[in-house]
């Protein structure tokens, strides 16, 4: 028994209980409502057989009652058994023995819940037996009917009541794994349509100011279907609504026309979207009245209404069609399913790492409680200590420690606590009793010293454990920060999947997978799967170039080409959206005069993320230890940024690990770095410590500046992020302190090489070489600190 639950906590229990209890009443309540009402239409459809006395027959209802009853629910049989009746009772005058359905409705229900479960098939036999009896005896007893005649009616009607069975049961079935990952097939969904059909069938010829609400809402639901799957779905669901209204009203021939021609144009012009959709559905209503000769005020309202039905339906609720009766959507939207829960999964993972991590620091900077006690403690382990040594052999060790304890205890405290502030002095009452005060001071002095060692050691270790706490916090930060970016959608395209698989279905490519989606900047993707494929220069030739020629879109193959899967043995082709831009970089060195290694280091090249980078960091000093500090900084900034980091973790995660780096003297590096979309042209700019850029274009140039300190000397970094735009022809500029620590002008004045920049033209490597040689001949040929020049220029990719 769990004795600390409290009554708060029981109460919050039996409130989450309440809840769902209540959800659960409120989806049986609309499970019942609709069982119900779907039970009133179905007994409401009629199939007439004379249209001069609107006499007829209505199975619809009683099949619909059987493929309830079998399923064994008697809540859903009372609900069902309740519809069906009240809708034979709304339409008694038209059928031929209206009574006799109802007395087949009260038998069945008698039946089905007061009788034990039996098998399904046998549940289905006497369902149909009690039909044939229902209606053999009321034909013979109240219709008066001969008795062959009344054998052959009673059939006849419960034959035709058995296929329809089948159809809505088929229908029921299906419906009921809605919303679930199960895929359609056609035969389901032409089963649901038909039930849909036969559902606005049954509104019958109720009417609002004397026009047909049947009409009205069976041209919306065509609408609809027809807008979401297309020409095929259009048309099937025309033609089945056509059906069963015509064979309600006894005008087929019209009504599928109507339907079907409705359903195929709306199909047909989906893709132009629903108001020239609706447009084209009017003109072809309207050709067809006239060219039929039935052009009636009534027919257009009843089209307008539909209309206006159609248009005025949310976007969601296409949306929720179309991923039940398109396969393909269906499956996009189960991979962002899957895809959203491992990402889910994944976040949970991350999260308990960034927990862990936060307890890792506290148990780092608290000090143990404990510590406290022992401070007390320590004068006396040290008195002991220095008894230890001095007086183990001492032959009047008896007389100081047993009859003047205290004296001689406050005497060692006191000769310890003179040694501690550097005074070698023996206390007085030593000097009276002590024979061995020499020893005594040595050993006095040797244990103060040593304990000074230790607690120098101890102060350090502390402070060690306090840096190593402050930076596992801000990597704690960095990741929980990680987890906002993480969680960016990656959307499927269903679309640009479909039209893939048509392109290389059409030039005969055998593949056996195409996943095409768009990442977090909303660049388009493709993945083929391949079990026969000849090489590389293939899919270059081949796929990339079919796809070009048919998409909107350029391609290429990525970054990283192509891979094998080794469980599969199938070669994995990635193809991604082509870059507008493409850049070009030259770098230009030179070393502190008098060294052989520069301490600078770089990197630019492009991303997999499709965007372009050049990093420069400049370590404190010059030399190898230099060389380190800035190609550590390099090295972990770029491999954060192509992992997906964006500047700011990548920035504080440098930072946190640069702090880390325990060594006898501080170190430190700048960040000086640049990262430009290739599809937009749109450049961010990150500068830590890092002197200024310049971006030339033409003969104007601008400068990038931002104040910051260099890594590795604060516990949490502000990154500012400037943004520009690069145009085709644009030149960019990143130097190290050392081009602009010159003689002639003081140490990071940027006028010089501005000024420069606006009167010479040249490529990358020139202007590099340029900038580099005027900076040596500025500072008298005498190179004060690294200097290293990074030149890019960004072009249109043809």
């Amino acid at each position: 028994m769990q004795y600390g639950l409290g009554v708060d906590k029981y109460q919050e229990i039996n409130k989450v209980t309440n809840v769902k209890r209540n959800i659960g009443i409120k989806t049986s309540l609309v499970r019942l409502c609709t069982i119900l009402i779907a039970g009133i239409l179905l007994g409401r459809v009629s199939l007439l057989l004379n249209q001069s006395d609107r006499s007829g027959i209505a199975p619809i209802g009683l099949a619909y009652l059987i493929a309830i009853v079998t399923k064994g629910n008697k809540k859903d049989n009372f609900a069902a058994a309740t519809g069906v009746a009240m809708g034979y009772l709304s339409i008694n005058n038209l059928l031929t023995d209206g009574y006799a359905y109802v007395t087949s409705v009260f038998l069945i229900m008698i039946y089905y819940t007061s009788i034990p479960t039996t098998r399904k098939r046998k549940r289905e036999l006497i369902g149909f037996i009690i039909i044939l009896i229902s209606f053999f005896f009321y034909g013979l007893w109240i219709s008066k009917y001969e008795l062959g005649i009344d054998i052959t009616l009673s059939i006849i009607e419960t034959l035709i009541i058995v296929p329809i069975y089948y159809v809505i049961k088929y229908a029921i079935n299906s419906l009921e794994v809605i919303n679930t990952s199960y895929l359609y097939s056609s035969e389901e969904l032409v089963s649901i349509s038909m039930f849909l059909c036969l559902l606005i069938a049954g509104i019958g010829n109720v009417d609002f100011v004397d026009y047909s609400i049947r009409n009205i809402c069976a041209l919306t639901l065509v609408l609809v279907i027809a807008y979401i799957g297309g020409a095929t779905y259009g048309a099937m669901i025309g033609v089945l609504m056509g059906i069963m209204i015509g064979i309600a009203s006894n005008n087929m021939m019209y009504s599928v026309a109507f339907f079907g021609v409705g359903g195929l144009i709306i199909g047909i012009f989906k893709d132009t979207g629903k108001i020239f959709s609706i447009l084209s559905s009017i003109i072809i209503y309207s050709a067809l009245a006239l060219y039929s000769n039935s052009v009636t005020l009534k027919l257009a309202v009843e089209v307008l209404a539909s209309s206006f039905l159609f248009l005025c339906i949310p976007k969601l609720i296409y949306e929720s069609i179309e991923i039940e009766i398109n396969p393909y959507v269906k499956k996009a939207s189960l991979g962002e399913i899957q895809l959203n829960s491992m990402k889910e999964e994944f976040t949970f993972k991350l999260k308990e790492l960034t927990n862990v991590l936060a307890n890792v620091s506290k148990c780092l900077l608290n000090t143990n409680d404990n510590e406290n006690l022992l401070i007390k403690s320590k004068g006396s382990a040290l008195v002991e200590n220095l008894a230890d040594r001095s007086c183990c052999n001492c032959e009047n060790r008896i007389l100081c420690w047993k009859k003047d304890f205290h004296q001689t205890f406050n005497a060692f405290q006191i000769l310890i606590q003179r040694c501690e502030e550097g005074k070698l002095e023996i206390p007085e009452y030593l000097q009276k009793k002590c024979i061995k005060n020499f020893t005594i001071l040595k050993c006095a002095e040797s244990i103060v010293n040593n304990y000074s060692v230790n607690e120098t050691i101890k102060n350090r270790l502390a402070e060690g454990r306090e840096i190593l706490s402050e930076h596992i916090s801000n990597i704690s930060r960095t990741l929980n920060d990680l987890l906002g970016s993480f969680k960016k959608e990656v959307n499927i395209d269903v679309e640009l999947e479909g039209i893939t698989k048509r392109i290389l279905n059409k030039n005969l490519i055998n593949y056996s997978d195409v996943f095409c989606y768009v990442d977090k900047n909303g660049r388009s993707k493709i993945r083929i799967n391949m079990n026969d494929y000849e090489n590389f220069n293939y899919c270059e030739k081949n796929i990339v170039s079919l796809l070009n020629n048919n998409l909107n879109i350029r391609v290429r193959i990525g970054d990283d080409g192509s891979s094998i899967d080794t469980e599969t043995n199938q070669r994995i082709i990635k193809i991604e959206e082509k870059p507008k831009y493409r850049m070009v970089s030259y770098v230009s060195v030179e070393p502190k005069s008098g060294e052989k290694e520069i301490g600078d280091s770089y990197s630019f090249g492009r991303v997999v993320d499709g965007s372009y980078m050049t990093i420069l960091s400049d370590g404190m000093g010059f030399g190898p230890e230099a060389k380190e500090e800035s190609k550590s900084t390099v090295d972990l900034v770029e491999k954060l940024m192509e992992a997906g980091f964006d500047e700011n973790i990548t920035v504080n995660t440098v930072n946190s690990i640069m702090g880390m780096r325990f060594v006898e003297n501080e170190k430190y590096a700048t960040l000086d770095l640049s990262k430009i979309d290739l599809y937009t042209g749109q450049g961010v700019f990150v500068k830590i410590g890092a002197v200024s850029s310049f971006i030339k274009r033409g003969s104007e140039v601008k400068v990038i500046n931002s104040k910051n300190l260099p890594l590795g000397l604060v516990d949490e970094v502000e990154v500012e992020r400037i943004k520009e735009v690069l145009k085709p022809g644009d030149i960019l500029v990143n130097i190290s302190d050392g081009v602009l620590d010159i003689e002639r002008y003081s140490f990071g004045e940027v006028s010089w090489i501005e000024e420069y920049l606006k009167n010479v033209n040249a490529g990358p490597r020139e202007l590099s070489e340029k900038i580099l040689n005027r900076a040596k001949k500025l500072s008298g040929g005498i190179v004060k600190d690294d200097m290293t020049v990074i030149v890019s220029k960004i072009y249109l990719d043809s």
